[in-house]
């Protein structure tokens, strides 16, 4: 009997993991910019004062007139190791090796108001669309970076599933 219960409550466990919804993508909307931000999977640790850290992934969309923007943006949480830091005109900007559905790729990041904020940088429109559309196509993105002081690479996982259904919700993020 006790056998039944426990495979019953295996069974119901396992069909209600299956329903739970993707990561939760949190989605703030101002004066006409909507931003949809995803959390890492999991937070990493800083070795001194045993902090944690959670990254964040941004979607940023604006519609001006008859034109929308879109930028990514990657919040890792803190300061990056000095090795990782390059200039780009008056700002800070650092490659990051990313892995997106199941393709890995050296990416192209810019400081986005200070050294603990990036946004992907495309040399053109199409290739920041093109990249864009690669994170609204994929079930995960993992982002590789060495926090400062720590000295050793981590990379933090995030779930893209709910991404594009929040995506389309918002006419501010329509690609044309």
């Amino acid at each position: 009997m006790m056998r039944v219960i426990i495979l019953c409550a295996s069974v119901a466990l396992v069909l209600w993991a299956a329903l739970l919804p993707a990561q939760e993508v949190h989605v703030t909307s101002e004066n006409g910019v909507v931003t949809l931000a995803l959390v890492a999977e999991r937070p990493y640790s800083l070795i001194t004062a045993g902090q944690q850290r959670t990254p964040v992934l941004s979607v940023i969309c604006q519609q001006k007139g008859k034109k929308t923007g879109h930028a990514i943006a990657f919040s890792p949480g803190g300061i990056l190791s000095e090795q990782q830091y390059s200039t780009f005109g008056n700002s800070a900007s650092l490659t990051l090796s990313v892995n997106l559905g199941g393709q890995k790729a050296s990416t192209n990041w810019v400081s986005y108001g200070n050294v603990e904020n990036f946004t992907y940088y495309g040399k053109t429109e199409p290739e920041r669309i093109a990249f864009l559309r690669a994170l609204l196509n994929a079930p995960k993105v993992v982002i590789e970076f060495t926090p400062f002081l720590t000295g050793v690479a981590t990379s933090s996982t995030f779930d893209l599933t709910g991404l594009r259904a929040e995506f389309e919700k918002h006419p501010e993020c329509a690609i044309k």
